[in-house]
Formats: structure tokens, sequence, C-alpha cells
């Protein structure tokens, strides 16, 4: 995670057995993070090699999105690398959809439409806003809405056909999307719900061949994609093996983080770091029922605090900048 000019890499342990069910917040420990301004594969590896002595045991795998330093650093490591599914499957539509002037043009009316109709009366209509970051992970509820949208047209008043007129131009193209959307939502839910194997992987594999690989070109190609990624992750899979292979969860816990960290990216990451641990101790009724506040409270000091913060923090660029100017 990147707050200003400071990136702070967190290692999380769950379970190595997939539980039946999604991951959970208190199926989670932190066990470790640091700050730097920069990462590369070296420093990576070596946090994840001091992971094993945090833990007591080597882990049995290792889930991340695809950063190129982070694949780097796993695998010199010798760890299993299990592809997160989420990122995974969006990485592959991006690399299809990115640069293709349909998808172009299609997604810039909707945001025009938007902003347009914003003060109208057809406003109670108007188009889901859009992510400019990780914009692949979250488009089904653009592609839903315009499905939805397009069933309706015909219903709709002479205005608010006239403002929604570009929808029917585009009939074969949210069809495709929506396939695609669909098909990926399938595979997130059989994955996180039943955890990866062999099993879920075959499922997969018959949805995906039945679905968008009867599609057009655009479609065949993301399937394409989709299907190599399985039998890639299949080839490290043991026959009665049943993994987790999301990390949902590091996105939740930056979400809590980011909710109750300054919004000045001046301010880089603070000792407000040190709730990532209790968030995820006091989730779940019986963790937090198992953790003693009193005594952490009365076993931590301020000094304590500082402490850490002078040997694993970086420089507060807010407290530099108000040093700075008073000298003047």
């Amino acid at each position: 995670m990147m707050i200003g000019s400071q990136k702070l890499l967190t290692m999380i342990s769950v379970p190595a057995e997939h539980q039946g069910r999604p991951l959970q917040l208190d199926d989670a420990r932190v066990v470790g993070f640091e700050v730097q301004t920069t990462w590369n594969a070296k420093k990576v590896k070596k946090v994840l090699e001091k992971s094993e002595g945090i833990i007591g045991k080597a882990a049995k795998y290792v889930i991340s999105d695809n950063d190129a330093k982070m694949r780097k650093a796993i695998k010199s490591s010798n760890f299993t690398w299990h592809r997160d599914v989420s990122h995974t499957l969006a990485l592959f539509m991006e690399r299809v959809y990115k640069h293709d002037a349909e998808f172009a043009e299609f997604f810039n009316k909707m945001a025009v439409c938007k902003k347009q109709c914003c003060m109208k009366d057809v406003a109670y209509l108007q188009s889901p806003s859009q992510r400019c970051k990780a914009k692949f992970m979250n488009l089904e509820e653009s592609v839903n809405w315009a499905y939805k949208m397009l069933q309706l047209h015909h219903k709709l008043t002479t205005l608010e056909k006239e403002v929604f007129s570009f929808l029917p131009a585009y009939a074969s193209f949210i069809d495709e999307m929506q396939d695609i959307v669909s098909c990926v939502h399938f595979i997130e839910k059989e994955m996180k719900y039943n955890g990866l194997s062999k099993s879920t992987i075959a499922k997969c594999r018959m949805h995906i061949n039945a679905t968008i690989m009867c599609g057009n070109e655009r479609m065949k190609r993301v399937g394409a994609s989709f299907l190599s990624y399985l039998s890639e992750e299949d080839g490290l899979l043991k026959n009665t093996e049943i993994v987790n292979n999301s990390s949902d969860l590091i996105e939740t816990t930056f979400g809590i983080f980011k909710y109750i960290q300054s919004p000045n990216k001046l301010n880089g990451v603070t000792t407000l770091v040190l709730h990532l641990p209790v968030i995820l101790s006091f989730a779940g009724k019986s963790n937090s029922k198992i953790y003693n506040v009193k005594e952490h409270l009365c076993r931590t000091r301020i000094k304590d605090i500082t402490l850490w913060r002078e040997k694993y923090l970086m420089e507060n660029l807010v407290t530099k900048r108000i040093k700075t100017l008073k000298a003047a």
C-alpha cells in the first residue's frame, strides 16, 4: 500500500487449508510490516524469509497479486506462489480490452452521459461511477447497469430514451461484457467459497468452455487466458489439496487502515499502523474474548511506541515541514 512517498508491505498469515467458506478477518494474523520508499525483489525476499522465524515454521504457499517484484521474490525464496484470483482475472481482461476502441468508446460515452445528466430529471437512472484505479476489477456494477438499462429501454420515457440512446448501438458489446463479467463472478465465487482444488478448477474449466469460449474473438482470447491460468494453478496442487487463492483480506484490512489514517499523504505511515494487528485480534467473538485489553494497555508505554516509531518508521514529512518553516 502506498501512502504519499512511502510504501507499506504487510504480511498476513491465514490457515493453509481452505475452511469451506471465504476467508474472514478472524482467520488472519499480522505477521509483520515494513516501510520503504521503494521495494525490490531482494528486499521483499528478506521480509518473506524473516516471516518463518516469526511464525515458527515455513509457509506452505504465498498469495499475492501479479506484481513483478512480488513474483520474483516469492519464486527466489522457493515458496509455492498462488496468484490472487481476482487480480489475475482482471489482468487478463485488461490485456484484451484496455486498448480496444469499442471498449473505450462505450465507457467514455457512459461517463459523458453521467456528467451531463447529473442535474437533470433522469439523474436517478445514471450509471455508477467508474473507478480509475483497478478499473477491470470493478466492471461488474457498470456492466450490470448497462445490461439492465438495455432490457428496460423500451419502457423508458421519450426524454430518457433520448439521453440513453447510445445503449442500443452497443447491445452486442454489452451482452459480451455481461457474459465475461458473469464468468468472472462464477470463477471467483467457486474459488473463494470452495477453495482452489482440482475439483473447482474442473468446474471452472467447464463453465468457461460453455460460455465465453463460444463467443467472439475477444471473448475467446480472455477465455484462453483464464484456462491457461487454471492449468498453471492445477500443476501446483496435490490431488486432494484444497487451498486459498484470494488476497481480499489484505484489501479489507487496508481499507480499514485507510479509514483511520490521516487523509494528508505527507504524514506517510504513522504509528496508527499498529492498529492492524489489533483490528484482526478483535475480529470475531472468539478472538475478541481472548484479547486482554487491560493487560496490553498496562504492558505498553508511550515510550515503547516512540522507540518503535524511531526504529521502524520513516520521517514524518508534516513534522519536518513544521520544523523547517519554524526555523525561518
